[in-house]
């Protein structure tokens, strides 16, 4: 029987299985790659970072000195991701990266006040981590188990963007796994208690 021959009940039946398996079709395509943004690609897909960022308006005063213990500042708002909630220690790195954002239009150099204690975990002797501002490498320190320390890190005006913020990345290339096959979402650092973003 030709496909003329056909009664237009039959013709409307394979005109919809061929629209059902295009929909299918660039389904499937779209799953195989996904148009997303880096972050979500970082996260989720190629897995190369433990930090989601979330929105936060990232509201500072340039120069305050912020208390991040459970009894202190609110700083919700400049913690996107990679801390557990505030506790009376300070803010806990989990993961193997953190990030804080400020919200700062003032222009020029800076510099960024961390106070930080290592876990006392079983682990390395010290923390390494490697601090970047915008995306551009901007320091290096080691953080001693129990030991709280605070550090100066310059921010050259040349790793400033114009969106009026400034992007604060901690990465822990030693985080420790607090136990036997827990997820590297999981793993621990260090300690923030207190933080300040002045002109230089």
């Amino acid at each position: 029987m030709r496909l003329s021959d056909r009664s237009p009940l039959a013709l409307g039946a394979y005109a919809f299985a061929a629209i059902i398996a295009l929909v299918e079709l660039t389904i499937l395509w779209q799953g195989l790659h996904p148009s997303v943004s880096a972050d979500y690609r970082a996260y989720y897909i190629d897995r190369t970072t433990t930090c989601l960022p979330q929105p936060v308006t990232g509201e500072y005063v340039l120069g305050a000195e912020l208390d991040f213990r459970s009894d202190g500042d609110e700083t919700r708002e400049l913690r996107p991701c990679g801390w557990t909630g505030t506790a009376g220690d300070g803010a806990h790195s989990v993961g193997e990266t953190s990030r804080l954002r400020f919200a700062v239009s003032a222009p020029g150099a800076l510099t960024l006040m961390l106070e930080l204690t290592g876990v006392t975990l079983p682990g390395p002797a010290q923390q390494r981590v490697l601090i970047s501002a915008n995306g551009k490498e901007i320091g290096e320190i080691a953080v001693t188990p129990d030991k709280t320390e605070r550090f100066a890190i310059s921010i050259p005006a040349s790793a400033r963007d114009d969106d009026g913020f400034v992007d604060i990345k901690l990465d822990y290339p030693d985080a420790i796994s607090p136990g036997k096959r827990v997820a590297n979402t999981y793993w621990r650092s260090v300690k923030l208690t207190a933080a300040s973003l002045s002109p230089a």
